[in-house]
């Protein structure tokens, strides 16, 4: 009976290598080229759309690029919370001034494209999912600084920051 099973699973499994074989896509000898596309009409007076050549996530913002948050004016409690604060020092410690010294100048609930949340560092892997955060930026002397979070976690001092989603994206309404 050994013998009867063994050959029987033998004999499916070839008719199935068989039959998925046969489903496979066959090399084409000739690829499809087209020699002389044809433009696309469009309306008289339209002009396309222009599509964005980078993801929001693609690199940092370039040098010059103001650190600002996309949404309203700064909450007028914002220095009293206390992640905003810890935030304040850390930043007046890395600048060797006082926190006093330290201007708020944006702040706002965005949504991360990673786990990165806004601040990738080389080598490391994050996940790939919308991650709910928000973004503080401080000044000294006219030199701004990005802190980013996650909901829920404290900021962190991020040196290359990348942009957020727009507002409203991945919004979850629970803020």
């Amino acid at each position: 009976m050994h013998r009867t099973t063994t050959a029987w699973l033998a004999s499916g499994a070839l008719a199935l290598g068989l039959l998925l074989g046969g489903c496979a896509a066959s090399p084409s000898e000739e690829p499809m080229t087209t020699a002389n596309p044809e433009p696309v009409p469009s309306l008289p007076g339209k002009t396309p759309p222009i599509r964005p050549t980078a993801l929001p996530s693609d690199g940092p913002l370039p040098r010059g690029t103001p650190l600002t948050p996309t949404a309203g004016p700064v909450p007028h409690d914002v220095r009293e919370r206390p992640g905003v604060r810890a935030a304040i020092e850390a930043e007046a410690e890395r600048k060797g001034v006082g926190t006093d010294a330290v201007d708020v100048v944006g702040y706002d609930d965005v949504t991360w494209p990673d786990g990165s949340i806004g601040c990738p560092q080389p080598g490391m892997a994050y996940t790939q999912a919308l991650v709910p955060g928000r973004l503080l930026v401080l000044e000294v002397d006219g030199e701004r600084a990005s802190y980013h979070a996650g909901r829920g976690d404290g900021f962190a001092y991020c040196a290359t920051p990348h942009p957020h989603l727009p507002s409203g994206a991945g919004d979850d309404s629970t803020r």
